[in-house]
């Protein structure tokens, strides 16, 4: 038999082998086309506030007690400014923490909200910068001068017991210029009871020098604008 022909035939197996495969492939074993195997893209639900704010809701207790002297010298207390919703954060006095950033946020809620902005009450955690002072740092640099915002401070004994109630834990090191302090801002609803805890963040550079991005800055102030709204409803 010619080797011509051998070849010849060989070649036609092969050739009705792989189109007895794609057949297979495209009718499957009932003769009909098969379906195609595509797979519908996964809906990713988009971050809730909370989860942008790092919160956690509280049982609603009663907040702990906090009686300090704001910017003008004048006594503040929490019980006194009960009837709407407070904000409480803590920076140090000069603003060479988290303060540039946190201010920033808190500026932004204040601004969205506008006449249902919540008291927003920022204490000191510099317990060597404990001085009243009518321009701290902590109101300057990011703009918080007008509204119902105060700047607290008084006793290194006054602070500390609303630090301690207050969870924020506050250390002096050799390794930074600047009091080293845990970041926490607490919602607390008219009537007093605390509400949320928030976990404000940001990156810090070498130099120690606090920043985030506009656009992170802008999602974590709406979340919290949002958060404070429904706290003061």
């Amino acid at each position: 038999m010619p080797q011509r022909f051998i070849l010849l035939v060989a070649a036609a197996f092969v050739v009705l082998g792989g189109g007895g495969v794609l057949l297979e492939r495209a009718f499957g074993s009932t003769g009909a086309p098969a379906p195609p195997t595509t797979t519908a893209p996964r809906q990713v639900a988009p971050p809730s506030p909370a989860d942008i704010l790092g919160a956690r809701r509280l049982s609603g207790a009663p907040a702990p007690a906090i009686a300090l002297l704001d910017q003008s010298g004048h006594a503040w207390s929490l019980r006194a400014h009960r009837g709407r919703t407070t904000l409480v954060a803590f920076v140090n006095a000069s603003c060479n923490d988290i303060c540039p950033v946190l201010g920033a946020e808190l500026r932004q809620v204040r601004d969205d909200l506008g006449s249902r902005a919540p008291n927003i009450v920022i204490v000191n955690t510099d317990p060597r910068a404990t001085a009243v002072a009518p321009r701290p740092p902590a109101l300057v640099v990011p703009q918080l001068l007008t509204g119902r915002v105060w700047f607290l401070t008084g006793s290194l004994r006054a602070l500390t017991a609303v630090w301690t109630a207050y969870g924020v834990q506050v250390r002096l090191t050799s390794a930074s210029a600047a009091p080293v302090h845990n970041d926490v801002l607490y919602l607390i609803d008219a009537r007093g009871r605390l509400r949320d805890v928030v976990t404000p963040f940001a990156n810090e550079t070498r130099a120690g020098h606090f920043w985030l991005d506009a656009t992170t800055e802008q999602s974590f102030a709406t979340a919290l604008a949002s958060l404070a709204g429904r706290v003061n409803a």
